[in-house]
């Protein structure tokens, strides 16, 4: 159990530093070549791809919400802002607080579902109540 948990956390831990590191990357590519950003997004949606793929059916209802109202957020705050006065620094520190709170925000939600699930039973007690 405790290497699941550890595994669990390093994968969290990589997963935000790769997202930082990302958006970081477009930051500096902000002001690079078409192809560049072409690539950083073909990169992401690698990943992407990759992580859907694991998740199960019951999940991915949440996810298309998730990306619908991601895709929503930035559509919107394109639309009120003058997108070549965003300063990339601000756009990182932005992406930087979102993720923290995206963390917590998931984090509490483990914590909420544990306390819900209470103490494993034995299989063949589970499987008495039948």
């Amino acid at each position: 159990m405790q290497e699941m948990i550890n595994s669990m956390m390093r994968f969290s831990a990589a997963m935000t530093m790769f997202g930082m590191q990302q958006i970081q990357n477009a930051a500096e590519l902000a002001v690079d070549s078409q192809s560049a950003l072409k690539k950083f997004r073909e990169n992401l949606d690698a990943v992407t791809d990759a992580l859907v793929a694991q998740l199960d059916e019951s999940s991915k209802p949440a996810l298309k919400s998730m990306t619908n109202l991601g895709s929503d957020l930035v559509d919107r705050t394109m639309t009120a802002v003058n997108v070549s006065a965003l300063d990339p620094r601000e756009l990182v520190h932005t992406t930087e607080d979102l993720m923290r709170k995206t963390t917590d925000s998931l984090a509490d939600m483990m914590k909420k579902k544990r306390a819900t699930d209470g103490e494993p039973q034995p299989a063949a007690e589970a499987l008495s109540h039948r």
